[in-house]
């Protein structure tokens, strides 16, 4: 099914570490996703940089995922309110909740490894995609 698909921190950071419980599904899930949009805020792609910045690799793994054709999602002031308005009614921590919102807002299915933040969404009325 092509379409968007609006991806957690979680999805990508399983997919560059083996090591990772949820590495084996994220896998399956960008291949299984393969024809599809991917689309991650730029809070999220943020949040997905922290480790390769700390262990000084960030150039290797922004080239490393450079070839999945990610498009990046801002968040800007117009969506200051409305966020933080999600988050006092999902009590979401704010990186989640920007990813609740943009699957929301690109009317498309979320990739997480979350399980609260899967659950949110699906009450919602989202498709995930979830381990």
């Amino acid at each position: 099914m092509a379409g968007v698909v609006v991806l957690d921190a979680g999805a990508l950071i399983a997919l560059f570490d083996s090591t990772d419980a949820h590495h084996n599904w994220a896998l399956d899930m960008f291949v299984d996703t393969a024809g599809d949009e991917l689309v991650m805020s730029a809070l999220t792609y943020a949040e997905v940089l922290v480790r390769p910045i700390r262990e000084g690799r960030a150039d290797v793994f922004e080239s490393s995922i450079g070839g999945l054709g990610i498009e990046l999602a801002a968040v800007d002031t117009a969506s200051a309110r409305p966020l933080a308005a999600l988050r006092a009614e999902t009590n979401l921590k704010m990186p989640d909740v920007v990813v609740l919102a943009t699957a929301a807002q690109n009317d498309s299915r979320l990739a997480t490894t979350d399980n609260v933040l899967a659950k949110v969404a699906r009450d919602r009325g989202l498709t995930v995609i979830h381990p």
